[in-house]
């Protein structure tokens, strides 16, 4: 007998074929769209956690805990920065509680749901729920500005599709020149059961009337981001004299 077909991809497969991805992403939004390497890597990390996303129904793993706890930390980073835009600005205390909620509710909350309302390989195995994440990193990625939140949320999308794409490129046996049962289940428009169909679609509705509400009108505005302000700098006598202040000695 010859060797069983992978019937999916796993962790360490999907992981490194959406860092390679995101990787190659953020190198071409750099080339073509200025946009800076800072940004970038936070663009080739993002689809590297997309990665993993349509897997958040899986109860089995720790890679996935360990997942689930780098997805916290991020959602409550983006809690803090949001919420340091309020007017007034809340309470240091309200800031910490709001933090820590937001952690717990990704790390050990958001995966038990999802596990709870879905089965492995369904609507979350899907091309709309890939659209989902993509709206969600639009709508909460922490800027204003217009094309870097466009970057962030492609980043997303493209880690979530690698998955997909994986899923169903490992469901295929060449040498055997034959597919198994787990084909066509990862790259689909819907699931087996209508209610999860029917609810994944009604959010991507919701999310898409939320990103036209936000859109900006008139044509898309391609002008790349500044470069964002790094507290680190070199030396005065190691930066090239055209990086130097005005009368600053070289």
């Amino acid at each position: 007998m010859g060797p069983r077909a992978t019937t999916l991809g796993n962790y360490r497969q999907h992981i490194t074929f959406a860092a390679a991805l995101g990787t190659l992403y953020a190198w071409a939004a750099f080339i073509f769209a200025g946009v800076h390497w800072l940004y970038g890597s936070v663009a080739a990390l993002l689809s590297t956690l997309g990665g993993l996303l349509p897997d958040l129904d899986s109860q089995t793993g720790v890679e996935m805990k360990g997942f689930t706890g780098i997805l916290g930390v991020l959602v409550a980073l983006a809690v803090w920065q949001k919420m340091a835009n309020f007017e007034p600005e809340p309470a240091f205390e309200f800031h910490l509680w709001a933090v820590i909620a937001a952690f717990v509710f990704v790390r050990h909350g958001m995966r038990r749901i999802v596990g709870r309302l879905t089965v492995h390989r369904g609507m979350s195995h899907s091309l709309p729920t890939c659209g989902v994440w993509g709206a969600l990193a639009y709508l909460y990625y922490p800027t204003d500005h217009h094309l870097l939140r466009i970057v962030m949320a492609v980043a997303v999308m493209t880690g979530f599709f690698s998955h997909l794409l994986l899923d169903e490129i490992c469901s295929v046996d060449l040498q055997g020149a034959r597919v198994n049962k787990a084909f066509g289940t990862a790259m689909k428009f819907w699931a087996k059961s209508p209610w999860a169909t029917l609810s994944m679609y009604a959010l991507l509705s919701y999310l898409t009337w939320r990103i036209i509400q936000v859109w900006p009108e008139g044509p898309l505005d391609i002008t790349p981001p500044a470069p964002p302000r790094i507290p680190i700098s070199l030396p005065a006598n190691l930066m090239p004299a055209e990086a130097l202040p005005p009368g600053s000695p070289e």
